[in-house]
């Protein structure tokens, strides 16, 4: 992947519900640059694949993901999200639809997203790495 150093690129976060195991995923661009998120591999895939990690952090073990695996060939266009400057894209997740979960305290950490500036040109992409965020899951 190329670095697109010099374009301002959008910031993820993961945020926890207040009362069960839900995260939401929030994405935001930057108010001047357009980016096309490729939505396989993401929290946008709706647990069709291995997208998130969650280690629990009174014995450093990771739980075994759970959720379906699709099989797919290359990605088309109808495959990437738009964001568009300045705003931003966000999607819950049910963390038991993929993840069996004993009560504890957990790193969620995202794997690398994949961003493009133009989808006709996809040898210049970009890896966008989200913060981890520790989380208490009842």
């Amino acid at each position: 992947m190329n670095s697109l150093a010099h374009q301002a690129l959008p910031t993820c976060r993961l945020i926890k519900a207040e009362q069960d195991n839900t995260l939401t995923f929030e994405i935001t661009a930057p108010s001047n640059t357009n980016w096309y998120l490729l939505s396989w591999h993401s929290p946008f895939d709706a647990w069709f694949s291995k997208f998130l990690t969650l280690t629990d952090l009174n014995n450093q073990q990771t739980l075994e993901y759970q959720g379906a695996l699709a099989k797919r060939g290359e990605p088309t266009d109808e495959d990437y999200l738009l964001l568009p400057a300045g705003e931003s894209l966000s999607v819950s997740l049910q963390l038991a639809q993929a993840f069996v979960i004993p009560p504890g305290r957990y790193q969620a950490k995202l794997s690398t997203l994949t961003l493009y500036q133009d989808l006709s040109d996809k040898t210049h992409s970009t890896a966008l790495e989200c913060p981890a965020l520790e989380v208490n899951l009842p």
